[in-house]
């Protein structure tokens, strides 16, 4: 029932495009770093179709790919001359060998009108053919990719089939190993269709493939699927290249050449830009509010975090119960980000607390530290995790990646505990900087949150041990490092200026208590005399911190 349906659909569509028919001249000298035969961006009306015709097709081709690319909205293609030939999406292709008789349709089936960018690349008989292989796409030659994102927006996985020698070669032994993917980034939050169509065309030749594409590396048993972490907002260009080596006799010595093909490239924002809000990741008011009172308490860690130890003490304790909280909830059920995020944010305030209660009591400053380097050794744990290469087997295994974490995280912390007052200076500087630019780095759109996100998605995202990392580091991506570094910067030389001739950390509150009225030590005692702090006996008030007069959280 379902092919009668397509059929009519396209005669009444075919009747809507008032005869719009494009005739493509196929003539130009291709070479192995370009097989563009046409290229061009054409309007197609709503509710319509477009037909295309081929003539003057070059003798040296023997193959075509053509593809139509639209701006986040479905388009069909379909080709009269091949049997099941009929594909759906906004970045469509289909193979043809050459056949003046060759007519292949583009269907717009929305209402509005589309623009369009089609392009004929041509090849001989001696290039693979990309997608030859095809065991899982709708036709039998799948020269296109096919991209899905996670119910979360954690990753992308990235499709396509394998190409084929030769069709008379059977696809019982596909040549997956010769097929490389690439990807590029589009700039962040940029949706406009001129940057689509950019992309797209810069990703469409293999000169320019090979000068401006990165190559996503395997990541699973087989080389027809990558993995890619997920960055919703900034768009990236996926396009797969098919490789083949010919032999050639040349004056009697046989020298191999590589050919290429390059499949139809395809855009992916990690979400919908037709949908609002849709492309922002905090879309609760609980969210915001959290993420917008990082920026005050990361420049208040960075500036006042050792002169008000106590408070810091609570921070720290309350930021690490916050992380733990929110992995282990999320590893066991299942729940709304909002009512995570509020669980999280109850359990790091009880966490701050107990740890502020550990310093009330003991007092002892290398422990009191370790809490604050501990994070900040998660923190240049994330960090490495961000930079690793993608494709590292031994990372993937979860057993591994963790062992090699907690190695890294516990060293880092290790070494700078060992000088307490400096070590500390310095993690309220770095990490109280990396807090200001937080809420910075959600509002420009950029990157730089990642670092935490994706260990977050590796500790709690089933297969995301699988993903290529690669975080887009572009404009606003460097501004914010060049702010962040200069905040803790600043902050490390603020607190240590501030702090000179100090002791460089305040007795624990507990061994601070009240002096008798009647115990004066000697001091002559006056009308409006108050009493005096007593530690272990000895009156010394000059060498108690004014910070440790004031209240708990001050």
């Amino acid at each position: 029932m379902l092919p009668y349906i397509f059929v009519i659909f396209c005669i009444c569509a075919s009747s809507n495009a008032q005869g719009q028919t494009f005739i493509i001249e196929l003539n130009k000298t291709t070479t192995p770093e370009n097989a563009e035969l046409y290229s061009n961006i054409i309007e197609i009306k709503g509710l319509s179709a477009i037909q295309f015709d081929f003539i003057n097709i070059n003798p040296n081709v023997s193959f075509i790919i053509f593809q139509a690319h639209s701006y986040l909205y479905n388009i069909t293609m379909y080709n009269n001359t091949t049997i099941n030939s009929t594909v759906t999406g906004t970045s469509v292709g289909l193979y043809s060998p050459v056949d003046p008789l060759a007519i292949f349709h583009i269907i717009n089936p929305n209402e509005n009108d589309l623009k369009i960018l089609i392009a004929v690349h041509g090849y001989d008989n001696t290039a693979p053919i990309p997608g030859g292989c095809n065991m899982e796409m709708p036709v039998p030659t799948a020269p296109f990719l096919k991209t899905e994102i996670s119910p979360n927006k954690d990753y992308i996985t990235v499709d396509g089939a394998a190409p084929r020698d030769d069709l008379s070669i059977s696809c019982d032994i596909p040549r997956n190993k010769d097929m490389e993917f690439y990807r590029i980034y589009l700039p962040e939050r940029d949706f406009s269709i001129d940057t689509y169509f950019g992309g797209i065309k810069a990703m469409m030749n293999f000169d320019s493939i090979k000068e401006i594409g990165e190559i996503i590396p395997k990541t699973s048993v087989t080389n027809l699927r990558r993995t890619l972490s997920a960055y919703p907002g900034t768009g990236s260009v996926y396009v797969a290249v098919a490789t083949k080596v010919i032999g050639v006799n040349n004056s009697g010595v046989l020298k191999e050449i590589i050919k290429h093909s390059v499949y139809v490239p395809i855009v992916n924002y990690a979400c919908s830009p037709l949908v609002e809000d849709d492309c922002e990741l905090l879309t609760d008011i609980l969210s915001k509010l959290l993420c917008a009172s990082l920026l005050f308490l990361g420049l208040f860690v960075c500036f006042f975090g050792h002169r008000f130890f106590k408070t810091e003490m609570f921070i720290f304790g309350m930021l690490s119960g916050v992380i733990v909280t929110y992995i282990l909830i999320a590893i066991i059920s299942e729940i709304e980000q909002a009512p995570l995020l509020g669980a999280s944010f109850l359990s790091g305030i009880l966490f701050g607390f107990i740890w502020l209660t550990f310093w009330w009591f003991y007092g002892i400053p290398v422990f009191s530290v370790l809490l604050c380097t501990l994070n900040f050794g998660f923190f240049s744990a994330c960090v490495l995790y961000n930079q690793m290469p993608g494709g590292l087997v031994m990372i993937m295994e979860d057993l591994n990646f963790w062992t090699i974490f907690l190695l890294i995280m516990f060293i880092a912390s290790l070494t700078l505990v060992t000088a307490t007052y400096p070590a500390n200076v310095l993690c309220c500087a770095i990490l109280g900087a990396y807090a200001a630019i937080y809420p910075i780095d959600y509002c420009l759109g950029s990157n730089l949150k990642y670092i935490i996100i994706n260990t977050v998605r590796r500790a709690t995202v089933e297969k995301f041990n699988l993903a290529v990392l690669s975080t887009p580091f572009e404009l606003n991506d460097a501004i914010l490092t060049l702010l962040w570094v200069m905040l803790a910067t600043t902050g490390f030389l603020f607190q240590h200026y501030h702090n000179r001739g100090k002791p460089p950390f305040p007795p624990p509150p507990r061994n601070i208590r009240e002096r008798p009225e009647d115990y004066n030590y000697g001091v002559r005692p006056t009308t409006n005399s108050r009493s005096t702090p007593i530690i272990s006996g000895r009156a010394t008030p000059q060498a108690i911190p004014t910070n440790e007069r004031t209240p708990l959280l001050a």
